[in-house]
């Protein structure tokens, strides 16, 4: 299935504010039902799930950025290949933005 380069475009930030969203939704939620109290291992269940959370958003970002920037099989025209290679970067930008947002749940105070 080809994807439109003006969709691979948006997708990552798309992606960022979806989890951004439902990440602080699930980390007001884990601290109201006292998620952040139940240890699970060295960390809390909470903590571990906004972990678990952080870790397949920057997942799943890396897999469109794979594949915004393979090469294709099929000849595309300069402006899409130029097209892809700015989606490539701007999915680099929003994993970076993921991991600078979220990586306060690994040492922050959750509640």
């Amino acid at each position: 299935m080809k994807v439109s380069p003006f969709v691979l475009l948006l997708t990552g930030f798309v992606i960022w504010s979806g989890a951004f969203l439902l990440l602080y939704g699930v980390q007001a939620t884990g601290c109201h039902l006292g998620w952040h109290r139940l240890d699970v291992g060295p960390i809390s269940a909470l903590r571990l799930l906004l972990a678990v959370m952080l870790a397949a958003t920057v997942g799943l970002i890396g897999g469109l950025h794979w594949y915004a920037t393979r090469e294709l099989t099929e000849p595309e025209t300069d402006e899409a290949r130029l097209l892809r290679t700015i989606a490539g970067m701007l999915q680099v930008a929003a994993m970076v933005a993921t991991v600078i947002t979220f990586f306060g749940v690994m040492w922050l105070t959750l509640c």
